[in-house]
């Protein structure tokens, strides 16, 4: 989608579509309601007879009757200005971007003042517009071959104001941009088949970022991993015949005196559970139990066009979990890259095998301030949390505020989970250094605390994010499908780091 920005007036915008935005009660509304000129011309019997009244969540459109030159008009309800947030622009504006894309038409302008409501910065209105639109509008379309012609498509948005200051408005507007795009790069390697997006096509997309961006990246293969001694991500890999790849990804490695933060991302393209294998009746969405490596791959894009200052390294740990003679077992001890030993309870929790080998990883080799892991780890996350929030669990409590900072700016929801001591009783182990599951009760407690054992000393927080990872019919910017979750989040911990 080409996106572009004008300093010009709705009255000299020629456009198939315009959008604008008006609060609730809108015939208070100075810019839409009470509007004297040709906009409040076009609204005036709307709004009159409370056919549209701004709430949140409401649309409505209409013919401009030659009094704007843009024929069509879709006025977008915000709600209550004083609560109006920027993501709730970007809700809004995610559902107008379907009701935009089934008009059929290719070009979309949207005024800009209209939304610049409730004393909300430039940039984060500017972003919010072109995030809902693009998202918003998504469709997932790669596999498809028959009908394409009946599949419609936005290919132009236009944001204009009468009086923003153009270059940051400018600026805002290409990095809203970036980041869309880099949520729906992760939506389409999260939701596809298991058959394309295998372990070398996940390397291959690194290997790109390198070419393109000079991210520089190094993948090794079955035989590498063995000689650096990453028995347990191979330990999960054993009953595949698809060639795993642990990837490492490396932004700014020229740069002096810089932080380092690490990005993991667990990466189990098919999960079939192994031998303690799953039931067949959820088993076609196990394609996207390598969410959390798609997360990292896909900011690692954004972040080398934004150009944080900072050294990012990405490790994803990318295999399938298949059944087979050669693969490992319930009862199996293995020796992670830690040295520390695991005994298998399910083979089903290979996430955490894989994970905990990249976290070990990245601590010992490039000492970071701080590592941040991603993972479609558990489903007892959605049975504390539901859908509505990303469960985090973290050692260090400023670590913890960045984080928390980041969700108030990008708008996903986030909730701090505990990591307790107490939970280290349920997996202690008889025959090696400890299990790597501690049964149902706390199940992703448990987990984390697992995973903590393999940070070494560093700041850390892991994301589990299996319980919004995806939904079954389009809501607010996310279409039905993937919702690439957490890349918004760690994109913004990473561009206002510290700050």
């Amino acid at each position: 989608m080409k996106v572009s920005t004008v300093i010009s007036v709705l009255e000299k915008i020629d456009a198939p579509l315009i959008i604008v935005g008006a609060v609730e009660k809108a015939k208070d509304d100075s810019l839409v309601g009470k509007d004297k000129g040709s906009l409040g011309k076009v609204v005036k019997e709307i709004i009159e007879l409370d056919d549209f009244k701004g709430e949140s969540g409401e649309l409505l459109f209409t013919y401009t009757q030659g009094e704007l030159p843009a024929k069509r008009l879709l006025l977008v309800g915000l709600g209550k200005e004083e609560e109006l947030k920027a993501e709730s622009i970007r809700k809004a504006l995610g559902n107008a971007s379907r009701k935009a894309r089934d008009l059929n038409v290719k070009k979309v302008a949207i005024s800009f003042n209209h939304f610049l409501r409730n004393k909300i910065p430039l940039a984060d209105v500017a972003e919010a517009l072109v995030q809902g639109i693009i998202m918003g509008s998504f469709q997932n379309l790669k596999y498809k071959t028959k009908d394409l012609d009946k599949f419609k498509h936005i290919e132009e948005l236009v944001i204009f104001s009468s009086d923003a200051d153009e270059k940051a408005l400018k600026a805002a507007v290409k990095s809203g941009k970036v980041i869309a795009k880099a949520v729906n790069f992760c939506r389409e390697m999260a939701w596809g088949p298991a058959n394309d997006i295998t372990p070398t096509k996940l390397a291959e997309e690194a290997i790109r970022l390198d070419k393109e961006y000079g991210i520089k990246t190094t993948v090794f293969d079955r035989k590498k991993s063995e000689e650096i001694g990453l028995h347990s991500f191979l330990a999960v890999a054993q009953g595949t015949e698809e060639p795993p790849k642990f990837i490492i990804m490396d932004y700014g490695s020229e740069k002096k005196d810089v932080d380092t933060i690490a990005l993991i991302g667990k990466a189990i393209t098919f999960d079939t559970g192994g031998i303690s294998l799953k039931p067949s009746q959820g088993m076609p969405s196990m394609k996207a139990d390598m969410t959390g490596g798609a997360v990292v791959i896909a900011a690692m894009e954004a972040i080398a066009q934004l150009k944080p200052d900072l050294r990012i390294v990405g490790v994803v740990p990318a295999t399938d979990n298949m059944p087979s003679g050669k693969a490992y077992h319930p009862g199996d001890i293995v020796k992670s890259y830690s040295g520390q030993t695991i005994e298998v309870v399910s083979t089903d929790a290979e996430g955490r095998m894989v994970i905990n080998d990249a976290l070990t990883y990245a601590a010992r080799n490039y000492k970071p301030k701080a590592m941040f892991d991603f993972a479609t780890l558990t489903g007892s996350i959605s049975v504390a949390l539901g859908n509505h929030a990303i469960g985090y669990f973290a050692n260090d409590d400023d670590l913890a505020e960045i984080l928390e900072k980041a969700s108030e700016t990008s708008g996903e929801r986030i909730w701090r989970m505990p990591l307790w001591k107490v939970y280290d009783q349920q997996f202690k182990s008889d025959v090696a250094d400890f299990k790597h599951t501690g049964g149902r009760p706390g199940g992703a407690i448990t987990a984390a605390r697992f995973l903590s054992k393999f940070v070494e000393e560093f700041p850390w927080i892991h994301m589990d994010i299996a319980g919004v990872s995806g939904q079954e019919s389009d809501k607010d910017y996310n279409p039905q499908g993937s919702k690439g979750a957490a890349v918004r989040l760690i994109v913004d911990v990473l561009r206002y780091w510290k700050k």
